[in-house]
């Protein structure tokens, strides 16, 4: 058998991230199947094969660098080693008759020498999930893992997006992403001469636009691909790209609401958004905790959807001069009205119809905060096709959280 440290890594991940997906399937989604043994098996490989990956990847980096760096401690058998080699040609030291008696780094001093690499940058919250994956892979190798669940799908939530930006950046164009991001816009070019045959020109500037939003967000998505993010900064960063770009977005609400075309997305606190829709003049304001983003098959003319999923907001009766909440199918809303030129706000019910009906000359913006967490709503890009069944969904089942979503989608839309 004979490997390379950039192909063996590149095939760990692509395993464990697909032990990763049937892990997620199991939990998430087939519920009434579940087997913990089943699924425990996917968990414990997605671990191990990620780690593995991400390791063997690590060092490939340190290797390109300098072979001397990836020695655990440079002693007669490497010298020995090298020697052998440069004497032979070999490719690698470890095509030597000593590859045997040479010891490689651990995986946590390979962190630590990566970061005296020129331009090679690991952040801090990266370092911090590899030290988690790492300390769960000693576990499971070494003794009978009790591991806690939640911490482990808090270490791998956005870890695919860290890992093809990190290793995009400090390994280049050899590096194949885990999702189909690179894939999707090395072939951009072939694409548009399809679409333009096919009269899909509306389709080519949506991808392009898609494209650009996720580069800015750090978000890796390819075609026919569901990726749930729960980063609300990178969040924030692709709504906003996508809103404020030349492309018009429709939006229907989990309550019912059939919004027309939204045109702002607006961070009003730190995790409190309010999205702007024209047709109606309205602000709809959510608490943002993840997107959950499908990218349909690049060669038709369906359109990308993005399903914002809120969570809930604490009513503080005095923030709001006690007003009352309003309740619809479990759903806790308010509306309230702020006058432009008074700069002042009316929370009462009453008052807001009042003045509504007997100020038809004064300027106001007209407010709806939602306070219940849910499937808060999607938006689909007008003048492409998308399934009308969103809608129902989102309604339907409004209580499913984002990740059943994200698991739920991708099991049926991109077989």
């Amino acid at each position: 058998m004979k490997l390379n440290f950039l192909d063996s890594g590149l095939d760990s991940l692509k395993k464990g991230f697909q032990h990763l997906i049937e892990y997620e399937k199991t939990t998430f989604y087939l519920k009434e199947d579940n087997n913990d043994v089943v699924r425990f098996y996917h968990l414990k490989d997605a671990i191990l094969f990620i780690q593995h990956g991400i390791e063997i990847l690590v060092k490939s980096i340190i290797q390109n660098h300098s072979e001397y760096l990836i020695f655990s401690q440079i002693d007669s058998n490497v010298k020995a080693a090298i020697r052998q080699k440069n004497e032979q040609k070999l490719n690698s030291v470890f095509e030597s008759d000593l590859k045997h008696k040479i010891h490689t780094v651990t995986f946590l001093e390979s962190i630590e020498r990566l970061k005296i690499i020129p331009n090679v940058k690991i952040s801090k919250e990266l370092e911090k999930r590899l030290k988690e994956l790492e300390s769960y892979r000693n576990i499971i190798m070494h003794s009978e893992p009790h591991l806690n669940e939640y911490d482990i799908n808090e270490t791998f939530d956005g870890l695919s997006d860290e890992l093809d930006l990190f290793f995009s950046q400090s390994i280049g164009k050899k590096y194949k992403m885990i999702s189909g991001y690179d894939s999707l816009t090395q072939s951009m070019e072939s694409f548009k001469e399809i679409y333009k045959e096919k009269g899909f020109e509306h389709k080519i500037k949506t991808v392009e636009i898609i494209l650009s939003a996720l580069k800015k967000a750090k978000i890796s998505l390819g075609s026919n691909e569901v990726k749930r993010i729960t980063n609300v900064n990178n969040c924030f960063e692709f709504l906003k790209e996508i809103i404020n770009s030349e492309l018009n977005f429709g939006t229907d609400l989990y309550n019912g609401y059939c919004s027309g075309a939204v045109k702002e997305i607006i961070r009003k606190e730190d995790n409190i958004f309010a999205l702007y829709t024209a047709d109606n003049n309205n602000y709809y304001e959510f608490k943002l905790k993840s997107i959950i983003i499908y990218i349909p098959a690049i060669g038709d003319d369906k359109s990308p959807i993005v399903f914002i999923e809120s969570d809930d907001i604490d009513y503080i009766p005095d923030n709001f001069e006690n007003s009352e909440l309003d309740l619809f199918d479990n759903i806790k809303t308010l509306r309230y009205l702020k006058l432009i030129d008074e700069n002042k706000f009316i929370y009462n019910k009453e008052e807001v119809y009042s003045f509504q009906e007997n100020n038809k000359s004064k300027k106001y913006e007209d407010y709806t905060r939602f306070f219940t967490k849910g499937l808060f709503c999607f938006l689909n890009v007008q003048g492409l096709k998308y399934n009308r069944g969103y809608k129902s969904l989102i309604w339907k089942e409004k209580s499913m959280n984002g990740k059943e979503l994200e698991v739920g989608l991708r099991d049926i839309l991109t077989k």
